[in-house]
């Protein structure tokens, strides 16, 4: 692919595996976010990368310091700045185009966007490196959503169905691919359900239900639930000519609170669907959807840290779900979106059960005891 000159006598040689996934030693890491920054801060593209300059990166003898990994991204500290750099490799560079979009529509609420450096492959450049602002003093939303769901604060709703709602807006810009069908190429992701299902061992879940135990309650839920879904969906209408740019993972989770103040983040898409979704639109009701259903998932998160019984924030819940959705409304209808249909949000919200499930699956089974917990109460 190409090498990088860390100076010193240091140099990367970066591969990749089929999927995309770049390779390259731990060790490495530091010295490949001082090198993005030099090359952003410098305007210059050099074989192999190209850089993104929106605004200069200033940093004195501080060392990056690492922060936290997930499916996508390793996360370094440098400065006041957060750069991010690609586990993997998105041939669609989603998540730049919607900063991109989002910066020159001036939304102010995701952090900002510094610049960043673009690897080339297979003849296209793909982004590699992004630097942001570093947030101090901030939290995400599984963290704050479960504390206010408790002590029954609803007020952070309205202000995210706004904030949802601006979001949409800005992002309607952003060209995407009208041949994909979202319905049909999302559905696909039913496929990716294990029907049988043991934790790892060793696994660690102190302080979680048991995941093999949930998913038993899971395998006695599922008909009943399949059952529901598809009798909601025969009764949907659903066309892709409102289709656009979305979040596409829009959940409490990527919701930063910084003193009164919230900012989004993570554009990447769903780490559980198909790569076919990150370069086509989906309905602004998938991201309203999605939202609803972390709600529910936050107050079992809520429920298990102060031991209360599950389902003892139900009516907080519904109440938290109706204010979102009626901000979310009227913001819309004030900003000229198409009004949603509420039958497909219904749908949407009720099927994203089905994706953490599968997300648990794959990457964090503990997880399992919130979907399947929120879909039990939700089943009656």
């Amino acid at each position: 692919m190409a090498n990088i000159d860390l100076g010193a006598g240091k140099e990367i040689r970066l591969t990749h595996t089929p999927d995309l996934a770049l390779k390259f030693e731990p060790e490495d890491l530091s010295g490949l976010v001082k090198w993005a920054v030099g090359l952003i801060n410098s305007k210059q593209d050099i074989p192999g990368f190209r850089s993104q300059s929106v605004n200069k990166i200033i940093v004195g003898d501080e060392e990056p310091e690492y922060i936290e990994v997930d499916q996508s991204n390793s996360s370094f500290r440098y400065g006041n700045y957060l750069v991010k750099i690609r586990k993997k490799l998105d041939l669609t560079n989603r998540s730049i185009r919607v900063l991109s979009a989002l910066s020159k529509s001036r939304f102010e609420n995701t952090p900002k966007y510094f610049g960043h450096v673009e690897l080339e492959v297979f003849g296209k450049s793909v982004e590699f490196i992004t630097v942001y602002e570093f947030i101090e003093d901030s939290t995400d939303g599984w963290t704050w959503a479960p504390q206010k769901l408790v002590s029954k604060d609803l007020y952070w709703v309205n202000q995210l169905g706004q904030i949802c709602a601006e979001m949409h807006r800005d992002l309607k810009t952003i060209a995407i691919d009208e041949n994909i069908n979202y319905l049909e190429v999302s559905e696909k992701l039913r496929n990716d359900l294990a029907n049988d299902y043991q934790k790892p061992d060793n696994y660690d879940y102190q302080g979680y239900p048991d995941p093999d135990e949930v998913f038993g309650l899971w395998q006695e839920l599922s008909s009943k639930y399949f059952a529901k879904l598809k009798q909601i969906k025969d009764n949907l209408s659903f066309s892709n000519k409102n289709n656009q740019m979305t979040h596409g993972d829009f959940h409490v989770g990527q919701i930063l609170k910084v003193k009164e103040n919230y900012l989004i983040i993570d554009f990447d898409g769903s780490p559980v669907l198909q790569a076919e979704t990150k370069n086509g639109g989906a309905p602004i009701e998938s991201d309203v959807a999605h939202f609803l259903t972390s709600i529910a998932l936050a107050a079992r998160v809520g429920e298990r840290l102060n031991e209360m019984e599950y389902g003892q924030l139900n009516e907080v819940v519904k109440s938290a779900q109706d204010a979102f959705l009626m901000s979310y409304q009227n913001q819309a209808k004030s900003l000229g979106l198409s009004p949603l249909d509420l039958g497909l949000v219904e749908y949407l919200s009720l099927r994203q059960y089905l994706f953490e499930i599968i997300y648990a699956q794959k990457y964090l089974p503990r997880w399992i005891y919130a979907p399947v917990i929120s879909l039990q109460q939700e089943l009656g």
